[in-house]
């Protein structure tokens, strides 16, 4: 995968939106993984700073339009899109995630019913 530098991540992080079943499961914020005068090749944390966020308005729209440009979203069972602000504040697309092995359920324990809703609502289609 090859991402622009967005100089809004080193201020605001990245903002991951999680939807199961077309729905929002939970957000959030992952702080940037490269920083800085930071060697391309030293060890670094995959997820700095992560931790829950409550996605604004703005933001949301922003990722149900991304997801509502995917051909069979109502079908699709998971999906995750990361936001990050662009130059002028507004929030853009860094990455739709349609396949995610890292849910961040750790800070969600909550969201493990909604997961589990989903999966069993797909399987029965």
């Amino acid at each position: 995968m090859v991402q622009p530098y967005m100089k809004g991540i080193d201020a605001a992080g990245e903002r991951a939106l999680q939807f199961f079943g077309g729905r929002l499961l939970h957000a959030s914020r992952k702080r940037a993984v490269l920083t800085p005068g930071t060697p391309y090749d030293e060890k670094k944390v995959a997820h700095p700073g992560l931790e829950p966020w409550s996605p604004t308005p703005a933001e949301l729209a922003v990722a149900e339009r991304a997801l509502a440009a995917v051909p069979g979203t109502p079908e699709l069972l998971y999906a995750r899109v990361d936001l990050v602000d662009g130059e002028d504040g507004e929030p853009r697309v860094m990455e739709l995630e349609l396949v995610e092995p890292n849910l961040f359920l750790d800070l969600h324990p909550g969201s493990v019913a909604g997961v589990v809703e989903a999966v069993l609502a797909a399987a029965q289609r």
